[in-house]
């Protein structure tokens, strides 16, 4: 799956503003609806990380030194970070700490195992393999190689679009006391 696409996920499943905010999505104390949610933005980056954290790196620093980008000539170092990255075990260790020591950010940290989740599946063997269980074992599925697929592309953003449809038509249809619409018809 793409990084983009990773990203936008974790936002929507693992945000007051997506899913995870429910029928009310991100409310203040008193009640009042939040315009800027921290935790869309960090579920955001905790989607990015996986990607971000090992080939963006590289990407960076090419960048920075004027040269060009080539998934030919990639450092070792790149495929080290991606497999730390792309592990559960690591991110779940991750998960338990930063449980530990800041418990509001779990919530929008979960988007970086679902990344994972994600990869393991959408990601072929081969460069990119995801090593799930590194460092204790190499082992990887042999998944769908996404963008070889452009039926697939669409598909999960398309999956992606039905479900902010879902959140937005779900929270428009409460009324402003919080209960249900149960017709929009009038009765005759």
């Amino acid at each position: 799956m793409d990084t983009l696409a990773h990203a936008i996920y974790g936002a929507t499943l693992f945000s007051r503003t997506g899913l995870a905010g429910g029928l009310r999505g991100p409310v203040n104390a008193q009640g009042r609806r939040i315009v800027f949610d921290w935790t869309f933005w960090t579920a955001l980056g905790f989607g990015l990380l996986p990607d971000i954290a090992s080939i963006g790196i590289y990407f960076t620093q090419s960048a920075l030194n004027g040269e060009g980008i080539s998934f030919h000539a990639l450092p070792a170092y790149v495929f080290v970070l991606y497999k730390m990255t792309h592990s559960l075990l690591v991110a779940l260790i991750g998960l338990g700490l930063i449980r530990l020591f800041w418990k509001p950010l779990s919530l929008p940290a979960l988007a970086w195992p679902f990344h994972i989740l994600l990869d393991i599946v959408t990601h072929s063997l081969g460069r990119f393999q995801t090593p799930f269980l590194y460092p204790i074992s190499d082992l990887a599925f042999n998944g769908i190689s996404w963008w070889r697929h452009p039926w697939f592309i669409r598909a999960y953003w398309g999956l992606l679009l039905l479900i902010w449809l879902g959140i937005v038509m779900a929270r428009r249809r409460r009324t402003s006391k919080g209960k249900w619409i149960t017709s929009q018809h009038p009765k005759i």
